[in-house]
């Protein structure tokens, strides 16, 4: 019996479903299978072309192979009668609950749930978004596992030795500029610490947004905050721990997260985390952050202050204890295990 792995959604510049695809794959090799790659840009056009080839090529493949099962890391997968039966990853249902006008939006509303009715068993992240499934789809407990995500102990942990940084304090984001990642309201919160912490800079990590990136950049300057605000593009896995080390903080309001895979990395590198109630960032963090309500400027404000004057050790401790809950080791047995059981391979 062949398990094919369906890896056409992992992205050269991989974020949250490459990590999670690349950590998993040493254990699913392990299996007879056969890997389809990927290494796209992410972008609208090959997105449509990937979704076009799922819904014809990728069983014409299992097929040829005589694949009794395929798994694909993420909510993507052919519809139609399932000849070879279908497990996949669901990072999220961000797209489903408050879509946008977007490609991937249009994907999700459209195509995820009935794929999700039709797939074999459905693997995510954490309870919220197991929760969000069943809202969209009515699938029952049996087939839907959580897995949360892990990360790798050996590149995110804190810095070995502390020494005093020649460069100004920062607070740190990473992730890209969704309108969900709520960066708006994090700025204009900024904006209100900086009288009181006039050498702290917010450093803001990863991919622009064609339409909200524009959108920062103008609050920014309305802000009088270029100064204080920078904008980094996307930084390879291997630049990150730095960064979290670095930071007096790291700052996450997002409105809506299946899990927050970056509040995990910022903890396990003893950073303070300032995160949201609700959704899957409350999941990840549990008591060792600072959690605000991300709809309001006000609460994040307050957080804000609060992460600045706790005592570094106090978050770092929980944190760190925290983050030892999650390993990508038990994320590894546990996605093989639920293969394993399918009996399919």
């Amino acid at each position: 019996m062949t398990l094919l792995l369906n890896y056409r959604p992992v992205l050269r510049q991989p974020t949250g479903i490459g990590v999670y695809a690349n950590a998993v794959l040493p254990a699913l090799q392990d299996f007879s299978h056969v890997l389809i790659p990927g290494g796209e840009e992410g972008t609208p056009k090959q997105r449509l072309k990937r979704l076009l080839w799922t819904q014809y090529e990728l069983p014409r493949l299992a097929r040829l192979h005589h694949a009794s099962l395929i798994f694909t890391p993420a909510p993507e997968g052919y519809l139609g009668q399932q000849a070879t039966p279908q497990v996949v990853m669901v990072h999220d249902l961000r797209p489903v609950s408050h879509p946008d006008r977007s490609l991937q939006s249009l994907y999700f509303c459209n195509w995820v749930p009935p794929l999700l009715r039709r797939c074999f068993h459905v693997i995510t992240n954490s309870q919220y978004t197991a929760r969000e499934i069943q809202r969209y789809t009515a699938l029952p407990d049996s087939r839907i596992s959580v897995t949360p995500l892990g990360y790798d102990d050996q590149v995110f942990k804190p810095a070995p030795v502390s020494s005093a940084s020649q460069e100004r304090p920062y607070l740190l984001h990473v992730g890209q500029a969704y309108p969900h990642k709520n960066l708006f309201r994090l700025i204009e919160a900024f904006a209100r610490l900086i009288a009181s912490y006039p050498e702290l800079r917010l450093v803001l990590v990863g991919k622009s947004h064609p339409k909200e990136t524009p959108r920062l950049y103008r609050l920014v300057k309305e802000l009088s905050l270029q100064h204080h605000v920078e904008f980094r593009s996307y930084i390879p896995y291997s630049e990150l721990p730095a960064l979290y080390q670095g930071a007096l903080g790291f700052v996450y309001p997002s409105l809506w997260e299946g899990f927050g895979l970056p509040i995990l990395e910022a903890m396990a590198c003893g950073t303070p985390v300032l995160t949201s109630f609700g959704s899957g960032t409350e999941e990840v963090a549990g008591k060792a952050a600072v959690l605000v309500d991300p709809t309001s400027v006000a609460s994040i404000v307050e957080g804000l202050f609060e992460l600045m004057y706790t005592p570094l050790d106090t978050f770092r401790k929980l944190g760190l204890e925290r983050a030892m809950s999650y390993s990508w080791a038990q994320v590894q047995i546990s996605t093989a295990s639920i293969l394993s059981l399918s009996g399919l391979v």
